[in-house]
């Protein structure tokens, strides 16, 4: 895997640089509203994920879109769950070069191959949200539509992180690669 160390001063943000421990991970808005749901493979997931966290295995990352998205539906609870996965730990919002790029190609690969799309309320936001997690962590979830925008731009070759869509096999998928780290079965 590839680390980053923090830099001083900047102990619960993740920039471009390396973490002191464990493998870090974007959870979007769609997993952490089946966890919240109890769905059965989400219902699956949140033990080993819990697990890996406590720990160290992984760390997730909060992202400034998480709180916008999760402001719909409060009932949820959805900043409280990653909150506690987080423990607080967060994407800086700044905007460098590989975060422009990332955004720039979702832009291109989005208007390219769905010209007759008509936008979604959230596109714009995980356009945001995986320009930041893209080149930062290594695993990263998000919603099927959006992994195959992100193979399309070919993100997921410029940025050696695994991406799980919200598939029951994906979430099966990123419940055995946690339960690896950890060494559970």
């Amino acid at each position: 895997m590839h680390h980053r160390p923090a830099p001083r001063g900047a102990a619960n943000y993740v920039n471009r640089f390396v973490r002191s421990r464990g493998v870090l991970l974007y959870l979007d808005q769609n997993y952490l509203s089946g966890i919240a749901k109890r769905k059965p493979a989400f219902r699956e997931l949140e033990p080993v994920l819990r697990d890996a966290v406590r720990r160290g295995a992984v760390q997730v990352a909060e992202s400034p879109v998480h709180r916008i998205e999760s402001a719909a539906r409060p009932d949820l609870g959805l900043l409280e769950l990653l909150r506690e996965l987080s423990g607080g730990l967060k994407l800086g919002p700044e905007r460098g070069p590989a975060e422009r790029r990332c955004e720039s190609a979702l832009r291109t690969a989005l208007e390219r191959d769905h010209p007759a799309r008509a936008p979604e309320p959230g596109d714009e936001r995980d356009l945001e949200a995986l320009s930041l997690a893209l080149p930062r962590c290594d695993l990263v979830t998000c919603d099927a539509f959006m992994a195959d925008l992100i193979q399309r731009a070919r993100l997921n070759v410029w940025y050696p992180c695994e991406i799980f869509a919200g598939r029951r096999r994906d979430v099966e998928r990123l419940r055995r690669r946690l339960a690896r780290l950890t060494g559970a079965r």
